[in-house]
C-alpha cells in the first residue's frame, strides 16, 4: 500500500538534515553553517542556496562566493553566482569577472554577465565588450549586451554597433539594439535603421523601438514605411509609436483614433488625451465636438480604452456611470 505523500515528507526532511545538515539549519532559520561537503548531491546545495535567497542571510555571502569559483558542479556555481547579485554583493566583482572570464560553463559565464550589469560594477566595460566580441555561445554575449546597456556606459556604443550588424545570433543582435537605445548616444540611430532591415522580426522590433526612443523625428520616413509595409502587428505597433512621437504625431494621432487594432487606438487616445491635459492645469472646459468624441470612447469593444476615457472624464468634472459592459456620461 502506498503511503500518501503528506505521511513521506518527515522522512525526507530528517534525511535531508543527516545528509546535508547546513540546508536543515537554513530551512530552520538558523544561521548558515558551511557549505555541504564535497559527497552531498548537487540538489542539496541548491537546496541551500535557495534557501539563503528565501531569508536574504548575507551572513552567506562568504560561502556563496567560495561555491561560485571552486563548486564542481556547474549549476551550484550559477546559481551561487546569481545568489551573490540578487543579495547585492557588490564585492564579489572579482567572482563576477573571473567567472565571465574563465569558466568552461556558458550558463555560469551569462549569469556573471548578469550580476554585472545588475550591478552596475564599475570597471569591467572591457571584460564585458571582449566577451560580447569573442565568447562562443550568443547567450553570453547576449546577456554582456543587456549589461553594457544597464551599465549606460557610452564608450559600449562602438561594441553594441558591430554586435547588431554583425552578429550571427538574433537574441545577441536584438540585445544589442535595445542596449544601444538605453545609452541614447546619438551615433546609436544609425545602426538602428539598419537593425530595422534585419531578417529575424525580434532584431526588427527591437531596432524601431530603440529609434522611437531616440531618434523619432529623423526616423519618420522610416516608421512610415513599416506602418505601412509590414504585416507583423507588433512592428506596425512600434511603428505607429514612433510616428506619434514625430514632428507629424497630430496627423498620425487622427489616424491612430480609428484604426482596427486596439493597441494603436490605446495608444492614439492616450496621446490626444495627455495633449489635452497640459493645455491647463486643473479640469477643462471641454467644447461640444471634443466631449462627443471622448464620450464614444466609453463604448470601445476594449475595456482598457473605456476607462481610459472613463479616467479622463472623471478628472474633468464629468460624471461617468456604468451601462452594462460599458459607459455612458452623465448629463
Amino acid at each position: 500500500m502506498r503511503r500518501p505523500l503528506f505521511l513521506l515528507l518527515p522522512l525526507v526532511l530528517a534525511a535531508w538534515a543527516i545528509l546535508c545538515p547546513s540546508g536543515a539549519s537554513a530551512a530552520a532559520g538558523m544561521p548558515p553553517p558551511p557549505a555541504c561537503s564535497p559527497s552531498a548531491e548537487t540538489c542539496e546545495r541548491i537546496s541551500w542556496i535557495e534557501q539563503i535567497l528565501w531569508s536574504r542571510d548575507i551572513e552567506a555571502i562568504p560561502h556563496l562566493r567560495a561555491m561560485a569559483a571552486g563548486d564542481a558542479h556547474e549549476r551550484v556555481r550559477e546559481r551561487s553566482v546569481g545568489a551573490l547579485a540578487t543579495l547585492g554583493d557588490y564585492e564579489a566583482s572579482k567572482v563576477f569577472l573571473d567567472r565571465l572570464a574563465a569558466d568552461p560553463s556558458p550558463a555560469v559565464r551569462r549569469a556573471a554577465a548578469e550580476g554585472i550589469g545588475m550591478l552596475r560594477i564599475p570597471g569591467p566595460l572591457l571584460r564585458l565588450t571582449d566577451a560580447l566580441q569573442k565568447d562562443s555561445h550568443p547567450d553570453v554575449r547576449a546577456e554582456c549586451a543587456r549589461a553594457l546597456g544597464r551599465m549606460g556606459k557610452l564608450a559600449a556604443a562602438p561594441f553594441l554597433s558591430v554586435a547588431l550588424l554583425r552578429d550571427p545570433s538574433p537574441s545577441v543582435r536584438a540585445l544589442s539594439a535595445e542596449a544601444l537605445a538605453r545609452l541614447r548616444t546619438p551615433e546609436a540611430a544609425e545602426p538602428l535603421r539598419e537593425g530595422v532591415r534585419d531578417e529575424d522580426p525580434l532584431v526588427r522590433l527591437y531596432a524601431i523601438r530603440g529609434l522611437a526612443d531616440t531618434d523619432p523625428s529623423s526616423s519618420a520616413p522610416l516608421f512610415r514605411q513599416v506602418w505601412e509595409t509590414t504585416n507583423d502587428p507588433e512592428l506596425r505597433v512600434e511603428a505607429f509609436r514612433g510616428l506619434l512621437l514625430s514632428q507629424e504625431s497630430v496627423k498620425w494621432r487622427e489616424t491612430g483614433l480609428a484604426d482596427a487594432d486596439e493597441r494603436v487606438r490605446f495608444l492614439a487616445l492616450q496621446e490626444w488625451l495627455s495633449r489635452l491635459s497640459r493645455r491647463k492645469s486643473g479640469p477643462l472646459t471641454l467644447d461640444p465636438d471634443t466631449l462627443r468624441r471622448i464620450e464614444a470612447f466609453l463604448s470601445d469593444p476594449v475595456r482598457g480604452i473605456r476607462e481610459l476615457a472613463k479616467s479622463f472624464l472623471e478628472k474633468q468634472g464629468y460624471r461617468v456611470r456604468p451601462s452594462g459592459f460599458f459607459y455612458i456620461l452623465q448629463r
